[in-house]
């Protein structure tokens, strides 16, 4: 793959993802694409995870790239997301993707993030 579509697909399934749009994003994927965080398989994940980020966000978070790097069809991307909560906190969190292509398409995404901090900003209260 190109590494510039290779980062530009990144960036475009990212957008539509993290905007709520289920059926987008699994349009520019595999028909039966895999969604891992921490390695572990989440199932139906790409339609998990658009549905659940416009409930944890006041609204669409926004991504910094700071780092891409592109590996035959596999393309690294290191990214800082920010946003306010539901619960009005500033979220500002550091994560890497994994993101492998079959051709232009996404056949699976792994994610890692600083979960830690995730949970701490997302947790109901006690």
């Amino acid at each position: 793959m190109d590494a510039e579509k290779g980062k530009r697909l990144v960036r475009e399934f990212l957008n539509v993802l993290h905007s709520g749009d289920a059926d987008g994003a699994l349009a520019l994927a595999t028909e039966s694409p895999k969604l891992f965080i921490f390695n572990n398989e989440v199932p139906d994940g790409f339609r998990m995870l658009a549905g659940i980020i416009p409930s944890m966000f006041d609204g669409p978070p926004t991504r910094e790239f700071t780092a891409q790097y592109v590996d035959g069809n596999t393309v690294i991307s290191r990214i800082t997301i920010r946003g306010r909560t539901k619960g009005g906190e500033e979220y500002q969190n550091y994560y890497t993707f994994f993101v492998e292509f079959e051709g232009d398409k996404v056949a699976s995404m792994t994610e890692f993030m600083d979960s830690a901090y995730a949970n701490q900003k997302f947790a109901p209260p006690t």
